[in-house]
């Protein structure tokens, strides 16, 4: 009895000590919002006062936003959060924190289905639960973060409705919750439902393959009726909006897309493009799960993104080596265990909608595999405990490497990160700026804000809490569906362009937010002209805040 109380109040101190790491210091570290981060947030904000988004939709299922039609559900969930705290950094993030933090216990859950011994499955869970992309991705206000919480909860009562048939409905439930926070799960739970119905792994390998996959259909039918109930549930994603502008970003992604009409002539041929396609489509299955990508590699593309972890890859610097191990012991048993054959089809599935786009290993897309990964970690982890298990040397070195490597993640996410995150997608300045130039806006007839980012509107929506109402009133006039790249407009007294300073030095009433190469020797030497703010992020001096009389 006293062992099974200390039992819990452990596993309470870790879930707790997961909490505080997820919530602490949430407007510091990233230091700055996304864009998409920013989008959010102002939409819930939009949604809260208007009920309608930033183009005026009346409760819409999916987001325009930068004409990439986000899943509304985070912004939904964000809603009670700005409601009490207010439009800001912490409480937009607060809900990926939160999911971070179920998913936490899912994980525990999940781990007590594959790891038999439970003070052991207990120091496992204690390592797993400092991942570094289990950090990362619960302070970032990630859609991809918030479905893999309700996928991770799906799975668990998935693998219960082998035993118990009444947990079918909370399968069905959390993995259509999944389907509405994010756009690769609509991909992979349909892909994983039918992996779980038809378990081609053993139907193949088996020598009478047609009786196999005839007993196979009869015995699991009903597993049909969750695909079924999962595509009745998600219908209104298609139906309350144009599908094909959901597929908007499928488009923009897609490998095929990338490949023609760039390609060379000699490749498209159908036999080549065969070639071809396997070719990049497998490359992008195993860059998912290569131990280098997973430990430490880090591509141009997640760098200057907020998906970026300062340091580190999504898993720490030993788990993508004991993932070997461990894949390599569910490899061996496939044929024996249901389970494991399992873990490859959340896998397979989960990878899928990552391979069918252009780039090359992209966490956010294949965000769902995560959990198998750990899985896979935990069981590498018990294989190498129960062969080292009598050696006290080296389990005091594991503990000694697994303990710096959980300083290291901590310090690296709260402190390091927060210094080092301020890439192309992330940019900061606004946040210290936005304040200040809307105190004194209201006294001059335009601003005109030139920054070398993309979808600075965003930030100007976001900081300054501008009313929808006014938004909502140009929608009319800014970029259409379809269009990508710069989606700036200009409205009200608000103009998004390149500063010339010998020609705008003219302009009266005029607050200019800039970052070109204007000096303060070129604007003291202006009647009128003033310098009012100089924008400094934690890294560097961003923008000027002058103002013409």
């Amino acid at each position: 009895m006293i062992n099974k109380k200390i039992y819990t109040i452990l596993v309470f101190l870790i879930i707790f000590i997961g909490i505080i790491l997820r919530f602490y210091g949430l407007d510091k570290s990233p230091p700055s919002l996304g864009f998409d981060e920013a989008a959010l947030g102002y939409n819930a904000y939009s949604l809260m006062m208007t009920g309608r988004d930033e183009y005026g939709n009346f409760l819409p299922i999916s987001l325009r936003s930068f004409n990439d039609y986000k899943p509304a559900l985070y912004a939904y969930l964000t809603i009670p959060f700005i409601k009490i705290f207010g439009l800001n950094d912490s409480s937009v993030r607060m809900v990926s924190a939160l999911a971070g933090t179920v998913s936490l216990i899912f994980l525990f859950l999940l781990l007590k289905e594959f790891i038999k011994n439970k003070w052991w499955r207990l120091v496992i869970f204690f390592l797993l639960s400092f991942e570094p992309w289990r950090l990362h991705f619960s302070r970032n206000a990630f859609e991809t973060h918030l479905s893999s919480c309700f996928f991770t909860i799906g799975i668990w009562f998935l693998l219960k409705t082998r035993r118990n048939k009444n947990k079918w409905w909370g399968a069905i439930i959390f993995l259509s919750l999944s389907a509405y926070s994010y756009h690769s799960a609509r991909l992979t739970v349909p892909l994983l439902l039918f992996f779980y119905f038809l378990d081609p792994i053993k139907i193949f390998t088996n020598k009478n393959f047609g009786i196999a996959l005839r007993n196979r259909i009869n015995s699991n039918w009903k597993i049909l009726l969750f695909l079924g109930g999962f595509i009745f549930l998600c219908l209104p994603i298609f139906i309350a909006n144009n599908s094909s502008l959901l597929l908007t970003r499928f488009r923009q992604e897609n490998v095929f897309n990338r490949f023609y009409p760039y390609a060379p002539k000699e490749l498209v041929n159908p036999l080549s493009m065969v070639y071809y396609f396997s070719g990049i489509v497998s490359g992008h299955i195993f860059s998912s799960i290569s131990p280098i990508n997973l430990n430490q590699r880090i591509y141009a593309w997640v760098k200057m993104s907020p998906q970026f972890i300062p340091g580190m890859g999504m898993l720490g610097w030993i788990e993508g080596l004991v993932f070997i191990f461990g894949l390599g012991w569910v490899i061996k048993n496939i044929l024996k265990s249901e389970k494991y054959r399992f873990l490859i089809y959340w896998m397979v599935a989960g990878i899928a909608p990552a391979a069918a786009t252009w780039t090359w290993f992209h966490p956010l897309r294949s965000l769902n595999i995560y959990p198998a990964l750990e899985i896979i970690v935990a069981l590498g982890l018990w294989r190498i405990i129960k062969i080292f298990k009598p050696n006290k040397f080296f389990l005091i070195i594991g503990g000694l490497i697994i303990l710096v490597t959980i300083v290291f993640t901590i310090n690296n996410e709260l402190l390091y990160s927060a210094f080092e995150n301020h890439g192309e997608y992330q940019p900061g300045g606004f946040k210290e700026g936005m304040p200040y130039l809307k105190s004194i806006q209201d006294n001059y007839n335009q601003v005109i804000i030139d920054s070398p980012h993309s979808q600075n509107f965003v930030f100007l929506f976001f900081y300054e809490a501008m009313d929808p109402g006014l938004v909502q009133k140009y929608a009319d006039i800014r970029p259409k569906p379809g269009i990508e790249g710069n989606l700036d407009f200009n409205f009200d007294k608000f103009v998004f362009r390149k500063i010339d300073w010998p020609k705008d030095r003219d302009l009266k009433k005029t607050v200019f937010w800039t970052k070109s190469s204007v000096t303060d020797q070129e604007v003291e030497v202006v009647p009128g002209a003033k310098i009012r703010m100089k924008v400094n992020n934690v890294l560097y001096h961003t923008a000027d805040i002058i103002t013409t009389e």
